[in-house]
């Protein structure tokens, strides 16, 4: 199998770690000669649950016998994407009441970005430097990591960086500022998280000027789906609602928020 997943499988680095799992329980992954590794990497923080989780094998389980797929997403109504999006509303201030659920982190921030230039009919996104969002185009426009982003060059235009807490920076959000999306502890630049204070301040701005600011938790939110592909972007009813129409259907997903 070794030859085959070198010969049939993309890679993403150029020496893959080509374990190969058999199985994994708990904190630990098997390899197919049995031998157990203590895992560090935990599904890069998706798996916060652990391997095999009980609650989410019979969750799935429950809803396999159920149905999997049936329309894109906010047409029908399934209750599993229904329970979720309202617990998430529990637990968020009030005006962040109304989910888009997504398969990824990426297209989160894609929809969030959407959502802002809809909302302020503006073009620019400020974003921090060393930040990480995703690896799509639009996503990778806002990170600020050069030797991430120099062999996909052209991105999208119009965004601009910041230091991240550094105040003095602020003043680059302005009036052409459709949103400013920041990571709540950035991750890929070493775990740093922001100053006592520095979120309000940039919340602060963006109301002075009319922007909208978006907190990604790309990286901490992961354990949202216990080890599976999920992601959401949360906003209000009403801002939301801006793409049921003018187009309609102005932001879909297929698999998006799926029921398993």
């Amino acid at each position: 199998m070794t030859e085959d997943f070198f010969a049939y499988q993309a890679q993403t680095s150029p020496h893959p770690l080509a374990l190969k799992i058999d199985r994994g329980q708990g904190s630990y992954l098997y390899d197919d000669q049995g031998k157990s590794y203590l895992d560090f990497v935990a599904g890069v923080s998706a798996n916060t649950l652990g391997h095999q989780p009980e609650r989410v094998k019979r969750a799935i389980s429950d809803q396999l016998d159920k149905y999997m797929h049936v329309m894109v997403y906010g047409e029908f109504i399934q209750s599993p994407q229904v329970d979720l999006c309202r617990f998430l509303a529990d637990k968020l201030p009030e005006r962040l009441n109304c989910t888009y659920l997504t398969n990824s982190g990426t297209e989160a921030t894609e929809g969030a970005i959407k959502l802002a230039k809809r909302l302020t009919g503006r073009a620019e996104i400020v974003a921090a430097r060393n930040a990480y969002h995703g690896n799509t185009q639009g996503a990778m426009s806002v990170c600020g990591r050069e030797e991430q982003n120099r062999a996909y060059r052209p991105l999208i235009p119009g965004s601009r960086f910041i230091r991240f807490n550094n105040e003095a920076d602020l003043k680059v959000i302005d009036h052409n500022t459709a949103a400013v999306i920041l990571e709540t502890i950035q991750g890929g630049a070493g775990f740093i998280r922001p100053e006592p204070g520095y979120l309000k301040k940039v919340s602060n701005r963006c109301e002075q000027v009319g922007a909208l600011l978006i907190l990604d938790e790309i990286q901490s939110g992961k354990g949202l789906g216990g080890g599976m592909p999920i992601g959401a972007f949360i906003s209000s009813k009403e801002n939301m609602s801006v793409f049921t129409e003018n187009p309609k259907l102005g932001h879909i997903t297929t698999f998006g928020g799926h029921p398993v």
